[in-house]
């Protein structure tokens, strides 16, 4: 009977757990005719992150307004962050056209350690910070 009373204060009292993954938005940008975000990825667990491969969907409202090529975060150590550029073709960038709301990421693979993961994994181990709406697996 102890046991699991002790095990529910313990999860009542520490709080919060830390995700192991947090993304967060660092820079909007134009090159060319592309609509740039600079997304930052922190590994918080005690595990390399070998890769995250993952695309943004960008939202006004409900409206899908464009979709990002692909890029990687790459060998991010424990404790450590990197970057990632995602462009997004004829996307609304300028201060002069309604700007995008929400980003969703769309994750196309997740490599923790020497293995590949079920994608699912490496959403559920991940916070977002605004303007992300969501991270979901490709399928």
């Amino acid at each position: 009977m102890r046991l699991p009373l002790i095990a529910a204060l313990c999860a009542v009292t520490a709080g919060p757990a830390l995700a192991d993954y947090s993304v967060a938005l660092t820079d909007i940008g134009k090159r060319d005719y592309y609509c740039t975000i600079t997304v930052e990825l922190t590994n918080n667990s005690d595990t390399v992150l070998t890769e995250i491969n993952a695309f943004f969907l960008n939202h006004i409202g409900d409206e899908q307004v464009g979709r990002s090529k692909g890029a990687s975060f790459m060998n991010v150590a424990p404790g450590a962050s990197a970057s990632a550029t995602f462009e997004t073709p004829n996307a609304p960038c300028s201060a002069t056209e309604t700007q995008v709301e929400s980003y969703q990421m769309v994750i196309g693979a997740c490599r923790i350690d020497n293995a590949f993961e079920d994608k699912n994994i490496c959403v559920d181990r991940m916070t977002l910070t605004d303007p992300f709406s969501s991270a979901v697996p490709l399928n």
